[in-house]
């Protein structure tokens, strides 16, 4: 449905149940706002806005009335979150004393909000000024045409975009190689486990993938997911419509971004969208509204009937944005860099997405189309950072950080007699040493099907995993080392020499609990 179509819609949809018609204001997502009482409601699709003038410190009068026409504006013109923005630092400018001063709003407005914002929010400040222009070009009273001027003229510095990213902050920036693998090891023991259920399991896996915003994955829908068949392939091909962000639409999923899932990630979605409909069966008239993240209750922020009403369902952005983050913290996922529980944001997914892009040599143009941005600009913070930093991992560090990584999923066992299906040789898990060109064993695996992964090096970061306590995994370890070390000698790609990090932190892990259990059986003896 065009701008048009909406807009033409929701004006029907106006009746006389409101006091004064002329109060009521077209959204420009095409929903009807009430203006006329304390209370505007604004729905929208993935974030709706309250504003509450009941709770400003800003008495009825010129100053009032001019503002509210503003906001009406901002509400017809912008998106819901431009208008929460200019509501969140207006509500900053209404107590100062500069307000209050006389008829009208003296340029110390200006300085008294600066001197009160943080460093990092100063560039909010043309909020103020697109807000006091706007009133005295109508020609408010208590808005001077030399303020405005002098507001005009004043420079107003931009967003501080990259600190973060370029200072690879621990807890805001981008994730470390180490930390995204033991993220999705705890991912994978989840799937036996239960840690988490499907939906938020899916919720991390995309937005590990695809670095994308909140709104695009809370917009996505059940439709928006398809697979290929490919008579030369042994799997299907799994493709996902991502809606576009912050492309002008006044209307939500209007534009899309098709993006191809691994393997992996495809047959989880799949199994999210089986679940959906076996808990809520397809109903006529409702394949094209139905979410792939559903939520149990229906949204009351947004209307039952007519526009806008088959996104009850789905969450608001800010809604996926915490599913995420919670669902890291479910898992106990602890950075190795840190040795504290990892705590993630979509941004700092989005961070990761574009850094690893830059170190496998993805060019901007790449960049940028991954990201889902228009042009290169945004872009270039990630070309400024060392992409080809290795980091040092040595045996010592390896047994420190070991019990930190959680990498080891599996269970320690004494003996092979104590592990499930340790009665099956062919259960074994071997490596070999070639200085003495036989196969030790190191455990047994638990699964009873065949799961083609290479045996030992997945083995460690598998649930199915025993290990046993009287195996060589001092020899696994050492070797593994040696073969990082040999790589980094020879200049190859990051990404190929910390390859095998996060096993080699599993089988520390493993070493270090072989350590504590001896110690512990001898106290007890």
């Amino acid at each position: 449905m065009g701008r048009r179509a909406v807009l033409a819609a929701a004006e029907e949809a106006i009746d006389l149940a409101f006091p004064d018609r002329d109060y009521v204001v077209i959204s420009r997502a095409g929903y009807k706002v009430d203006t006329s009482g304390d209370i505007w409601r604004i729905p929208h699709p993935s974030r709706s806005v309250t504003l509450n003038w009941s709770q400003i410190d800003l008495e009825r009068g010129p100053i009032r009335e001019a503002t509210e026409e503003y906001f009406r504006l901002l509400i017809r013109e912008y998106s819901s979150k431009e208008v929460a923005n200019n509501w969140d630092l207006l509500k900053r400018v209404w107590p100062l004393e500069a307000l209050r001063a006389g008829e009208q709003i003296p340029f110390q407005i200006l300085t008294e909000l600066e001197n009160a914002l943080p460093k990092h929010e100063k560039y909010r400040l043309h909020f103020i000024r697109k807000w006091y222009i706007w009133c005295c070009d109508l020609g408010y009273s208590s808005f001077s045409p030399e303020v405005a001027f002098h507001l005009e003229e004043r420079v107003v510095g931009g967003n501080e975009k990259g600190h973060a990213v370029r200072s690879a902050d621990p807890e805001k920036g981008p994730l470390l190689d180490s930390e995204i693998l033991a993220l999705i090891n705890a991912l994978r023991a989840s799937r036996t486990t239960g840690a988490i259920n499907l939906q938020e399991q899916v919720a991390v896996w995309l937005a590990l993938a695809f670095g994308s915003n909140p709104e695009p994955m809370a917009l996505l829908r059940e439709g928006d997911f398809w697979a290929l068949t490919d008579s030369s392939q042994d799997t299907p091909i799994h493709l996902l419509n991502i809606p576009r962000h912050k492309k002008g639409d006044p209307v939500p999923r209007t534009q899309f971004r098709e993006r191809r899932l691994n393997p992996e990630t495809g047959e989880i979605v799949r199994a999210l969208i089986d679940q959906n409909r076996r808990n809520s069966p397809v109903r006529d008239g409702d394949n094209d509204g139905r979410p792939l993240f559903r939520r149990p209750a229906p949204r009351r922020d947004l209307p039952e009937y007519g526009a806008g009403s088959d996104y009850r369902y789905h969450h608001a952005s800010s809604e996926f944005s915490a599913m995420v983050a919670r669902t890291v913290e479910r898992l106990s996922v602890v950075s190795p860099r840190t040795g504290l529980p990892l705590k993630v944001t979509m941004r700092r997914f989005r961070y990761t997405l574009a850094t690893r892009l830059v170190r496998e040599g993805a060019s901007p143009k790449v960049v940028a189309q991954l990201l889902d941005h228009t042009d290169l600009q945004n872009v270039g913070v990630y070309f400024d950072i060392t992409s080809d930093i290795v980091e040092h991992l040595d045996a010592a560090m390896a047994l420190d950080l070991g019990p930190l990584s959680q990498a080891f999923l599996g269970t320690l066992v004494r003996t092979e007699k104590e592990a499930v299906r340790g009665d099956r040789p062919s259960s074994r898990i071997y490596r070999f040493d070639p200085k003495r060109d036989q196969l030790d064993a190191l455990g047994t695996c638990g699964s009873f099907s065949f799961c083609g992964l290479t045996a030992p090096i997945a083995c460690y970061t598998c649930v199915r995993f025993q290990p046993w306590m009287d195996a060589p995994h001092d020899k696994a370890l050492s070797a593994l080392l040696a073969e990082r070390e040999r790589r980094q000698e020879a200049g190859l790609d990051p990404s190929m020499i910390m390859l095998f990090d996060m096993t080699i932190l599993a089988i520390a892990d493993v070493i270090r609990r072989i350590e504590a259990a001896r110690i512990g059986g001898a106290n007890a003896g």
